[in-house]
C-alpha cells in the first residue's frame, strides 16, 4: 500500500485558491475618464476614488493641471468596472516646511516629506457624489463641486 503524499493535496489547494483570486483579476474592466471642476474651474491635484456601490470595487486617479482624470482599477488595469459608484475626492496633502535654519539631512528621514493631511472634499448640499459607468465605458464623466 502507498502511503499520502501530502504534496499532491498542498498542490491541488494552491492551484483551487489560485485560480479563485485569478478570476477576481479577469473582471471586465471599461475606459473611465473625466473631468472634475470646482465652480466651472478645473480642480487640480486632488486624488479620486470611485468604489462600486455593490461590490466595493474600488478605481482611482489623480487629476492633473486641467482638472483631468483616468481612473485605474485596483488590479492596475486602466478603467473602471461598469456599475453605479460612490465617488470621493480628496485634496492631496501640502508639504509641511522644514523649520526656520533647518535643512532635510538635519530632519529625521521619516519626518523629511510630511505633509498635511488629505481633505475630502464634497457637494455644498452634502449629497453623496454618485456616478454610473456604463457596460461601453465613459470617457466623458463630469464632476462640478458647487
Amino acid at each position: 500500500m502507498k502511503k499520502f503524499n501530502p504534496t499532491f493535496l498542498i498542490v491541488f489547494v494552491s492551484v483551487v485558491l489560485l485560480s479563485g483570486c485569478l478570476q477576481n483579476n479577469g473582471a471586465k474592466v471599461v475606459p473611465a475618464s473625466g473631468i472634475i471642476t470646482q465652480n466651472g474651474k478645473p480642480l487640480t491635484d486632488v486624488r479620486i476614488e470611485f468604489s462600486r456601490m455593490d461590490t466595493g470595487a474600488l478605481s482611482f486617479a489623480e487629476t492633473d493641471a486641467e482638472g483631468r482624470f483616468t481612473l485605474t482599477h485596483t488590479h492596475g488595469k486602466s478603467g473602471a468596472e461598469p456599475g453605479k459608484y460612490r465617488v470621493s475626492i480628496f485634496q492631496k496633502g501640502k508639504p509641511i516646511p522644514l523649520p526656520a535654519g533647518k535643512k532635510p539631512e538635519d530632519i529625521p528621514e521619516e519626518q523629511r516629506n510630511r505633509t498635511t493631511p488629505e481633505v475630502p472634499l464634497t457637494m455644498s448640499d452634502k449629497k453623496p457624489l454618485e456616478v454610473e459607468i456604463s457596460e461601453k465605458g465613459d470617457s466623458n464623466i463630469v464632476i462640478d463641486l458647487q
